[in-house]
Order: structure tokens, then sequence, then C-alpha cells
């Protein structure tokens, strides 16, 4: 909901309005209630009768040993409405414990409906309450007063000069013949208010002068006449920021993207906030407050900061095989820091190892709003060290661009070289160097980085590279072409209240000549197919799949079961007398994340295709803010 306070006249008064920035109608200083503007007969009278027959009847029934029950209610009088209709309107029933408050209630229920289609001048009294000689059981009987329908004439406004009536008709809902209705006439109103917010004027606002009935043989018409008092046309000439601490103000009011001096528009101010709660820095951030000050307008943004640097892994510590055989450590840590010097710069660190021999290190940097355009910059280095087999180095130069606060273009750049352990294994994984060039393509709309209740992720890529083979002294050149294939998609729904079904599809697929082991994809595992060990399938062409149903047990807790399903084909190497492999595996299990005082912790149980209960596996992680 924006804020906005502004100076009306020299005093200073303040006001809410909803997203689409609406103000409350101001109805010739009253709420809005039509009925107390038309000039029908008052029906205050008809319900202090009905009031006193019930006040009437009330000792007699309280004075009685048990409560009387109603046996019947009748209405009379009623034409627009049959009596099963107004029955069904009433909280007070046949057989039910007659109860005084609840029949009056029923009076205004009816007259409120009436008034609803235009029956303003109905009324609603009790014409008899009759009972039994026991005063075991109550008859009722309700006469209704119709009068006459009161139709929309017209709707003329007056004080508008910068809409034109034609557009103004387009808006509304309300059509001359309907029934005057005060919940459709307040909808045009603000649809009217939408309009100007829309074009500027911030600050315009609406105001039923008055409405003339004009009396007819069947229907009354009423002629409703608003004044509009447009106010200034506003520009957002000044960008204030309250609650930062580390974070500088420049870089929240360059997520702002407005300029000074842009004229104000609803929908580029509402999606501030989005904005910055997408940097994932912020604990907090309260819609913008509009405000105006010697006749210019201005934006403040009120932000709560929050933990910026996240510390992501598990570390263990497994002993020999034998006694000779010393221990090591695996697991796996990552490091983020999304804020460096309050800057909005961002930091990865990732180190992994599986095994003994198999371990994985990468970093990664991004510089934001590059020359202060909405393009970012950065690199990342990464190695992967295979068991005995080869060495993996990896460098990428990265730009994106923030079409949206949703979708994001990158062009990708990099190289790769793969070293062989030893001279043995040069026909297994040979020596190369691979040069490629790539793009990418990220839509998020998801509600919540960590816990999401609804929207959806989405991000394809397309690489393309020249690979040189054998590039060891004295051995000739062999160039082929590798192109690899990306695709990410993740939705989330909010089925009932605190559940969510979750959904994602990956694939990846690397093609071209001589394509080799330390090209492939690897998954398995807690972050792709869960009841496998972690990296246990390798292929050139993968897939999986991750279904969830969650339970949330808080903002960043909650209960999921799953059912996780992979492919992976890897093609055959007649050299090295290895045929190809095609397969298809699931996993299924439970699992919980939950705050702790170490971090957000996240624990499941994983069977996979024809495990037993004793060959489950367990999948922990660990993400800590600091």
């Amino acid at each position: 909901m924006l804020q906005r306070s502004r100076s009306d006249r020299g005093k200073a008064s303040s006001l809410s309005c909803g997203v689409r920035f609406s103000r409350i109608v101001r109805l010739a200083g009253s709420p809005f209630a039509i009925h107390r503007l038309l000039r029908v007969r008052d029906a205050l009278p008809c319900i202090l009768v009905g009031c006193c027959a019930i006040l009437a009847f009330a000792p007699v029934v309280h004075s009685q040993s048990r409560s009387p029950v109603v046996t019947s209610i009748q209405y009379t009088g009623q034409t627009v409405f049959t009596a099963r209709e107004i029955g069904e309107w009433g909280a007070l029933r046949p057989r039910q414990t007659f109860a005084p408050e609840r029949l009056q209630q029923d009076l205004i229920t009816i007259r409120d409906r009436y008034r609803a289609a235009g029956y303003y001048g109905a009324t609603a009294t009790v014409s008899a309450l009759l009972t039994s000689e026991d005063s075991g059981s109550v008859d009722i009987t309700v006469g209704i007063a119709e009068g006459k329908q009161t139709v929309l004439g017209a709707l003329v406004f007056s004080g508008m000069t910068g809409q034109r009536a034609e557009d103004i008709a387009l808006l509304q809902e309300s059509r001359i013949g309907d029934p005057l209705n005060a919940e459709a006439l307040e909808g045009d109103l603000n649809a009217v208010l939408g309009r100007y917010d829309e074009n500027g004027f911030a600050l315009a606002g609406c105001r039923i002068d008055s409405i003339a009935i004009q009396s007819g043989d069947q229907v009354d018409s009423a002629t409703v006449f608003v004044t509009v008092e447009e106010g200034p046309r506003l520009t957002i000439d000044e960008l204030r920021v309250e609650g930062n601490k580390e974070t500088r103000s420049s870089v929240i009011l360059r997520e702002a993207r407005l300029q000074p001096g842009e004229p104000f528009h609803p929908a580029r101010i509402s999606s501030i906030r989005e904005r910055l709660i997408r940097l994932n820095i912020f604990s907090q951030v309260s819609e913008p407050a509009l405000y105006v000050r010697g006749g210019h307008g201005g934006l403040l943004i009120r932000v709560q900061e929050g933990t910026t640097n996240t510390f992501d892994g598990i570390v263990g510590y497994l002993p020999g095989a034998t006694p000779d055989e010393g221990g090591y450590v695996t697991g796996m840590v990552g490091v983020v820091m999304r804020n460096l010097f309050g800057t909005g710069r961002k930091l990865n660190l990732r180190w992994q190892k599986e095994d003994r021999n198999t371990q994985d290190l990468g970093v990664a940097y991004t510089e934001p709003w590059l020359f202060g355009l909405p393009l970012n910059a950065g690199g990342e280095f990464q190695q992967r060290r295979q068991d005995s087999t080869y060495v993996r180095q990896t460098g990428r130069l990265r730009a994106e661009l923030m079409v949206s606060e949703a979708l994001t273009l990158s062009i990708v750049g990099g190289s790769e070289s793969v070293i062989p352990s030893s001279e043995t294994m040069m026909s297994r994984v040979p020596r190369s160097t691979k040069l490629t060039i790539g793009a990418e393509a990220a839509y998020d709309t998801r509600n919540d980085l960590y816990n999401p209740t609804g929207g959806a992720r989405y991000m394809a890529d397309y690489h393309y590279g020249r690979k040189r083979l054998n590039e060891a002294p004295g051995e000739d050149l062999i160039s082929t072409t590798v192109q690899r294939f990306g695709l990410d998609l993740e939705v989330f729904w909010s089925l009932f209240p605190r559940q969510v079904l979750a959904f994602a599809l990956h694939g990846r697929q690397i093609q071209g000549g001589d394509i080799d082991e330390s090209e492939m994809f690897r998954f398995g595992g807690a972050n792709s197919l869960r009841g496998y060990r972690e990296s246990q399938f390798i292929g050139s062409r993968i897939a999986w799949t991750n279904a969830e149903y969650r339970l949330l047990l808080g903002r960043r807790s909650f209960l999921y079961g799953f059912f996780d399903t992979g492919y992976y084909s890897r093609p055959g190497n007649t050299t090295l007398s290895v045929s190809g492999i095609e397969s298809v595996q699931y996993g299924y299990g439970i699992g919980m994340r939950f705050d702790t005082p170490l971090g957000n912790l996240g624990v499941s149980f994983a069977l996979g295709k024809g495990d037993s209960f004793a060959q489950g596996k367990v999948h922990f992680g660990i993400i800590n803010e600091f």
C-alpha cells in the first residue's frame, strides 16, 4: 500500500491508497451512503415500530421457563424478491430458538438488500408476532414496503480539465437505467481517480455534491453530480532513503530507476519495493511514501537491512579404510557476500570435496550497474580435480542486462582447459583447450528467494565453443566444435493456506565431435536427484525433475515430501571399447528445512530406485547468514 502525505492549501494531511493509488471517495463530509442523499421517505419510524413490537413481546418471552421456538416466518408485500429468497438472507430460521436481536438484524439485512437493488425507500417491519398458549412457539410475520426503484439517470462530472468525458465514460461500469448501486458507483469514481494517477495527478479527489431525484410512475431517476478536484500534476523531484546503515543510499536510489523530474506514475513507483526486495540485502522494505513540499513531489523509501552474507555447507571427516591409510575431510562449503562495502557488489566462494581425490573450487565476482546503467559485469573461475584422471580449469566473463525487474539477458565468454593427470590417461581424457561464447536468459517472478509460495523461475542458455585437442609438444592439433544447451524451470503454487506445491525441471546437453568425460554433466545427490550419491551419474545428455509438497511451518521453515526423477545418456567409445549408456532413475522421500542457531538447516531421507529402507540416503545442508 503506497503511503502519501501532501499539503492541502497550507495544511498538512496524509492519506493511504491501494496499489492502484485510489483515494477514499469523499461524499458531502459523510461516509459513502447514497440513501442518505436520496429524497425518499425516512425508514426510521417503520423500524422503530418493529423494534417496539419486539420489545413488547420480549418480557413475555423471557418470563417463561423456556425460550420459544420459531414455528414459521412469513413475508408480505414483496414483489421484487420471492419469500424464499428473502428467507435465505436472514439469520433467524424456523425451528430455531427465538432471539429478538436476530430478528432485528434480519430486518436491517432485508432493508439493505433492497437498497442494493435500488429500492432506497424499502422498509421491513414486524407486522405480527404470535406466541402459542404455552409460550413454547412463535409465528412471525414480516411486512415489506418496497417503494419505487431508483435507477441511474445521469452521472455528471464537473471540474475535469485533464480528462475527456468520453474517456471517463469508458471506465464506468454503471450504466444509465441500471439500479443505482453504491458499490458500483464507488468503483466508477475510483476508476476515474486511477486514470488521473496514471497521468500524474496523484492528489486528485472526487466528491459527490448532490443527487437529484426525478419521480416517475414506475421508477425514480437519479442524477448524480460529482465534483473532481484534480490538484497539481506531480513530478518526482526528490528521492530520500531512511533506515540504511551499511548500504549506501546511492545503491538504493539507483535501484529505484527514477530520474529527478520524472512524472508520477503508479506502476513505476509500485515496482520499487519489489526491486529492492530482490537485492536480497534488506529484511524489510516499506512501500514508497509520496510527499509534497514546496509544490514539488518526492518519494521517501524506508528500508531495514538484513544479513547480507550467507554461509552454506557441511563438512565431515572420513577415516581411512585401513589402519595404514589416513583419513580425509569431505563436504561442501559456499560463502556468498551480496553487499560488499555497502555497494551491492557480490562475491561467491565455493569448495566441495566428494572423496579423497575429487575436489571442486570456485570463485565468482559481480560488479553491478556498470557505467551507471542497468548492466552487471562479472567473472568466475572454477577448477575441478577429478580423482586421478584430469584437472579441468574454467574461466568466464559475463555481462548481464537487467531488462526489467524479472528479466535478465546475458552474454558469456570463456575458456576451458583440461590437463590429464598422466600420459597413460590421454586416450580417455585428452589434453584440450576450448574457447566458448554464449547467451543466457533468466526470468524470475518468485515472491521469496528462500521459501517462495508463488511465482516461477526460468533460465535457458546456449553456448558455442571451439575445442583444440592434443596440444602436447610435437603433436598435431585437432579442432572440433562443441555446443551446449541448458534449461531450468521452477514453478510454485500455493494450493491451500500454508501449503505449497513446488515443481522443477532441469535439462543439460552437450554435442559435438570428440566429447570426453571432462565435458559431460554430473548430477545426483541433495541438489538434484535425491536418494543417490553426490555426482553419481554422468552423461552428455541429462535431465531431472523435482516435485515437492510443502507444509509451511514459518517464514523459512517447512516440511515436505518429494519425488525426483532423473535421466542420463552417455555415448559409447569404440576406441576404448566402452558401450553407450542410457538410464532412468527415480528417488523419493521426506525432508524438513528449519531455522537453528547455526542457520537454516535442511535434512532429508531419500530412497533410490530399488532401495530398501536400510539403503536410504540422508542428505544434509545448512545455510547460515552472517
